[in-house]
């Protein structure tokens, strides 16, 4: 993940409760890690560390954050494809040996079996 999605993932994932209208703000949810980072300081669950050496004003950015922001993130949740720049994508594909990027919609196959066209499922 390369750091301005990983970036984005974090405020996305931190404002989730905000946009599902169940607290007004973010560290009101009992089941964040929001408060932890906000306070600059590990609790029991949270490390704080490799975000904050990220986003040293982690208050600052979620008050900033407008939900237009995370359209790319939003219209990723359902493809199950991954979501980074083009060198990002190229590197997951390697290291898993299969593509993982979006590819151009292509005619799905068809076979033949006495004399009729069926098409395969996928």
């Amino acid at each position: 993940m390369d750091e301005l999605h990983l970036i984005s993932a974090v405020c996305y994932v931190s404002l989730n409760p905000v946009r599902a209208r169940l607290v007004a703000r973010a560290e009101d949810w009992p089941w964040s890690s929001v408060r932890a980072h906000i306070n600059g300081a590990d609790d029991a669950l949270v490390t704080v560390r490799a975000v904050l050496d990220r986003i040293p004003h982690f208050a600052e950015l979620l008050s900033t954050t407008q939900d237009q922001d995370f359209e790319d993130l939003r219209l990723a949740e359902g493809s199950g494809r991954p979501l980074g720049t083009a060198e990002f994508v190229a590197g997951l594909e390697r290291l898993l040996g299969r593509p993982t990027a979006r590819r151009a919609p292509r005619r799905k196959p068809t076979a033949s079996v006495a004399g009729v066209q069926l098409k395969l499922l996928q």
